[in-house]
């Protein structure tokens, strides 16, 4: 299952994380941020992540780019209840990727990655920094 695709270093239009699924993985990180959502206490979860295909990458890397790209093996979904319903941030390690969120965040999180399957995309979400943006995008593979 595509779970998701980073690509980084894309300074001409999308500077940043991009994150795109298939429709499988669509549904179950729906069905997940629902529970993270109702759950009355903090919660993670990490999801292991592909490397982006040709086809993927080329949505946000538009007009024949040639970005650097970078991918983690793995994707953070912390669901933090007890902070800011706004909060919004990602962290970068060695192996992984970690987004912590708070539940009006949840709430737009859950709706992005709804839409991608519906060919909803170039949508991000961000805070005031810029290097908590993350840009979503369709996936070309059906």
């Amino acid at each position: 299952m595509s779970i998701y695709s980073l690509i980084k270093d894309n300074s001409r239009n999308y500077p940043g994380w991009n994150f795109t699924v298939d429709k499988a993985a669509s549904k179950a990180l729906i069905m997940l941020l629902d529970l993270m959502g109702k759950c009355q206490w903090s919660t993670k979860k990490i999801i292991q992540t592909q490397i982006p295909t040709s086809s993927q990458f080329d949505v946000p890397n538009n007009q024949h780019g040639k970005a650097r790209w970078e991918t983690k093996p793995s994707l953070v979904l912390n669901c933090e209840q007890n902070q800011s319903e706004n909060l919004w941030l990602i962290q970068e390690t060695d192996s992984n990727i970690e987004i912590k969120f708070g539940r009006k965040k949840l709430k737009e999180l859950q709706i992005a990655i709804k839409g991608i399957p519906e060919s909803k995309g170039d949508y991000e979400i961000s805070d005031f920094n810029d290097q908590n943006t993350l840009s979503f995008w369709w996936n070309l593979e059906r």
